[in-house]
């Protein structure tokens, strides 16, 4: 499979689209038959990407893409399998078109609330950029649990380095520590304009709990250095 992406690219920068857009599609169509979970990235990322760049300059790419986008939403609403909405939502980023799949997000919200909620982290930053507060404090009904999630993404991010030491620099670690931190000033933009006071207070407890119990520098000095408005105006 490695090979037939690596073909893609090349047969692309060869300026042989045809040939690229099969290998492309292909690698997007083939490359979870064996491990749904060996190219889940690379499907994502290096494939949809150079797909997408080639759709720039070859519209029978762009239509192919076009087509591909319809034909996985097509899939998801048959199966209701949320990585196959993922695929979609990530086509239509490749594509420029993320509002398609934010509508679609919300139509599914109101008509099926259960199942647009295992979709949610997928869409997050997309929904609090739209400013969906409401659909955003509704998908987070118990915020301690959205606060465990957030650290749980962190303590698997910081053991990267204990199976590759590449992961082992400073630059890593600010990262993910930046990260957390920003993933939690958006649980309190949510709560702060949803009115759920209360529930900034018990987060603000749980966060500093979690903080204190974790054995990591960046993280202790970034957050004395940003407590004043991690939780601003609580």
């Amino acid at each position: 499979m490695i090979q037939v992406l690596e073909d893609a690219k090349l047969a692309h920068d060869a300026g042989d689209f045809v040939n690229a857009l099969k290998f492309y599609e292909y690698f997007f169509d083939h490359s979870l038959d064996d491990d749904p979970y060996a190219f889940y990235g690379a499907r994502l990322s290096h494939c949809l990407n150079g797909w997408g760049e080639l759709a720039e300059v070859f519209p029978g790419a762009k239509n192919r893409l076009d087509a591909k986008k319809r034909e996985v939403l097509e899939i998801y609403l048959e199966g209701r399998d949320p990585e196959r909405f993922h695929d979609y939502l990530t086509i239509c980023r490749v594509l420029g078109v993320e509002s398609d799949a934010l509508e679609q997000f919300l139509a599914l919200h109101h008509s099926e609330p259960k199942s647009a909620a295992k979709l949610s982290k997928f869409l997050w930053n997309d929904l609090i950029n739209a400013e969906q507060w409401d659909v955003c404090s509704s998908l987070m009904e118990q915020a301690p649990q959205k606060m465990d999630e957030l650290f749980a993404v962190y303590d698997e991010a910081s053991r990267l380095k204990e199976f590759d030491p590449s992961f082992d620099n400073p630059r890593f670690e600010q990262h993910i520590v930046d990260t957390l931190l920003g993933d939690v000033q958006k649980v309190v933009m949510v709560l702060r304009y949803a009115d759920r006071s209360d529930d900034i207070a018990v987060i603000q407890r749980q966060f500093y709990q979690g903080v204190e119990s974790r054995d990591h520098s960046e993280l202790s000095k970034q957050v004395h250095a940003k407590a004043s408005f991690l939780f601003a105006g609580h």
